[in-house]
């Protein structure tokens, strides 16, 4: 019957020879030649991105990804992976291609991490790649003087100063290229990336268990859920099990992307499932690596990619649910609801530039601020004058805009027995916008929550909400616009060469922000004047005000 069976499976393979056996010239079989080595062919992915807009959503969605470079991490160095030590203390794997170091960190912010110590890696050793740690266990890849076989090893000391380090070979077989351990919150399971015999092409995972005597057990192929003809590797088990890890197989958006899939221990062994991938933007068409979080990983999650300038930066999302006073469902230009019996009353007006010319046509509109919907819009006439009929009794926002410059906006609360109101003074658009996004000292991309004033005073509006109506602006006349351009300033605080910098990451952050609110980023041009294009300083004015006034971003429009 073995025979039989033999015979069958090999008549559908093309080229196959007919042999008679050695001992048995009478029994004749098919000879077939080894199938093909597999290719590597991923699919094209094909989904629904994360949602990164703070505009809620027609979908009852509860929250959106705020997805930013972590500061501090990003040099003219490569940042690699780094690995959490709690939920603040880490350390950071940077470096070049050929050669890495770790450097401790500290975790200031979601995106902020500060250097604490200097860049080290232990002697006799050229390179020390990722590591990964459970309680006083940490693993480590590293590349030994002389050899570009990677091993896994398990290091100790304060990983912040190289003479104090201690190195002992993890005690499984390592005969071929073997690297980024991953050990899982009890210590009791690592996965680690390695190109041996008996995988499914290029680099696999594949998984070792602690045995009852302390020992680990030979490595396991993680099978092909999770491995394919491509590589697949950087590691990273979260505390509810999944794994994480890159791939240039299964379905792709480019380059190495993230995936998590489930890990479920039985007493046989380890099961992967299904993969899933983490979708754009945080997949990108450049290579993303080495997933990792102090914390829960859907909702904090830090990796690699070098979708910037072709340099590894490290990235960060976290989730940020919506205000339950705002309910994600409705959109903010849903028509009006009120009955009739609602009280009305006319509101008039003007509408100027900054040299006091009257606007015509520029758009004017009013929204119900509590109940997230516009319920008023006209232009005006060649005139600059406008004339809307709104509720009363609301908080209303009236805000008008123009294609040559951005808007204005004003706070309304009309009394029931008010039929016709106007306003006492002009709403003004300007053709250059100051943003004074308001940020701590030496910070360019955590925000205060509210924005200043031209006095350099805190107001009453969100950063957030800002950024919305300039956005809202833009895409209200893209046809019609060439480009934007947005120019960071700074205050005199520090060396010229330093503000300059300042100023630009500062900019960036305003930019990735409209991205993020729909508009293209082809259309954003970003410069930096730093301390160079300063404020008159008025009289009397303490420092600390003067300085805030100076911490702007202006905006301008380049028509077609």
């Amino acid at each position: 019957m073995h025979v039989l069976i033999a015979v069958a499976l090999c008549l559908v393979v093309v080229g196959c020879r007919d042999v008679a056996l050695q001992r048995s010239p009478s029994v004749r079989l098919l000879e077939c030649p080894p199938p093909p080595t597999p290719q590597c062919q991923p699919a094209a992915w094909s989904g629904e991105p994360l949602d990164t807009s703070t505009v809620p959503p027609h979908r009852d969605e509860r929250f959106w990804w705020r997805i930013r470079p972590v500061r501090g991490a990003a040099t003219d160095a490569q940042e690699y992976a780094v690995c959490f030590f709690g939920s603040q203390r880490g350390a950071l794997t940077r470096g070049t291609t050929a050669q890495q170091q770790l450097v401790a960190v500290h975790l200031i912010a979601a995106d902020s991490l500060a250097v604490t110590g200097s860049d080290f890696v232990p002697n006799g050793y050229r390179s020390i790649g990722s590591i990964s740690r459970s309680g006083e266990t940490i693993l480590a890849g590293v590349l030994p003087d002389g050899s570009r076989l990677a091993r896994v090893v398990s290091i100790g000391g304060t990983l912040t100063d190289a003479s104090s380090i201690r190195i002992a070979p993890l005690p499984i077989e390592q005969q071929q290229w073997t690297s980024h351990p991953a050990l899982s919150s009890d210590g009791a399971l690592i996965v680690v990336a390695s190109n041996r015999e008996g995988g499914y092409g290029g680099l696999d995972l594949w998984y070792s268990r602690r045995l009852a005597s302390g020992q680990w057990d030979t490595l396991r192929n993680l099978g092909p859920a999770v491995n394919t003809p491509c590589d697949e590797l950087s590691p990273f088990i979260a505390a509810d099990g999944t794994l994480l890890f890159a791939s240039n197989g299964h379905e792709s958006v480019g380059g190495y992307d993230l995936f998590a899939a489930p890990l479920q221990r039985t007493p046989s062994g380890v099961v992967a499932g299904t993969p899933t991938n983490l979708r754009p933007p945080i997949n990108t068409s450049a290579d993303e690596l080495f997933p990792s979080t102090p914390g829960d990983w859907r909702t904090l999650l830090y990796w690699s990619s070098n979708h910037r300038e072709r340099n590894f930066d490290l990235y960060v999302a976290d989730r940020v649910e919506r205000p339950k006073a705002l309910p994600p469902a409705v959109a903010h230009d849903e028509e009006p609801t009120d009955s009739d019996e609602t009280p009305r009353a006319r509101v008039r007006g003007k509408v100027r530039t900054s040299d006091k010319r009257p606007v015509a046509s520029a758009d004017v509109s009013v929204r119900d601020i509590e109940r997230r919907r516009t319920v008023a819009r006209t232009e005006t006439d060649s005139s600059g004058t406008f004339e809307v009929t709104v509720p009363t009794e609301r908080e209303l926002e009236l805000t008008a805009q123009s294609e040559s410059g951005f808007y204005d906006t004003r706070r309304l609360r009309i009394s029931r027995d008010d039929t016709l109101v106007t306003l006492a003074e002009d709403l003004t658009i300007p053709e250059v916008l100051t943003l004074r996004i308001n940020f701590p000292h030496d910070q360019a991309r955590v925000p205060y929550e509210f924005v200043l004033d031209s006095n350099g005073m805190q107001t009453d509006r969100r950063w957030s909400d800002e950024l919305d109506r300039v956005a809202a602006n833009i895409l209200r006349y893209r046809d019609r616009i060439k480009r934007v351009v947005l120019v960071g300033h700074t205050d005199p605080n520090g060396s010229d060469a330093y503000n300059l910098d300042l100023g630009r990451r500062r900019v960036e952050f305003v930019i990735e922000e409209l991205e993020k609110r729909g508009v293209p980023r082809s259309l954003l041009e970003g410069l930096s004047a730093g301390e160079r294009q300063l404020l008159p300083r008025r009289a009397g004015e303490p420092t600390d005000v003067y300085y805030r006034r100076n911490r702007r971003v202006e905006l301008s429009k380049v028509l077609q």
